[in-house]
């Protein structure tokens, strides 16, 4: 199972991400707080991602596509939940207790738009994989 050309880019796309994330949601953590548990599952996402990317990176030429999907589905997943979360309270006309801007929606949705189409990429990738095994 060779590995397409924009696997490559995928990969470092994911490792970039991933190390974007780790970045803001400990940014995010400390301005404004949040549960544990929510912090726990945004490191075991960047721990998929990032995962997912060096594996990836290391199987040259073999590839390693189905790893980056799943590291993009669990933050798709979880950043789902996330924004219509958000969404959910915003309708029913709670404020945030933390005071975290309203900005912060609007920039998740569009994270989370990136994120579905990255994951979409990864899919196909895999899929592709996956139809070249014998």
């Amino acid at each position: 199972m060779t590995r397409h050309n924009s696997e490559t880019a995928l990969a470092w796309l994911t490792l970039v991400s991933a190390v974007v994330h780790f970045s803001l949601e400990t940014y995010y953590h400390v301005m404004w707080g949040q549960p544990l548990q929510a912090l726990l599952v945004d490191y075991i996402c960047n721990a998929l991602m990032l995962f997912g990317g060096l594996s990836s990176l290391a199987a040259r030429p073999r590839s390693a596509a189905g790893l980056l999907a799943a590291g993009w589905a669990f933050a798709l997943g979880f950043g789902w939940r996330s924004v219509f979360g958000r969404l959910e309270r915003m309708q029913a006309g709670d404020t945030p207790a933390n005071g975290e801007p309203t900005l912060v929606l609007t920039i998740l949705i569009g994270a989370l738009t990136i994120v579905a189409l990255v994951l979409a990429w990864s899919l196909a990738l895999a899929r592709r994989q996956s139809r070249a095994a014998p």
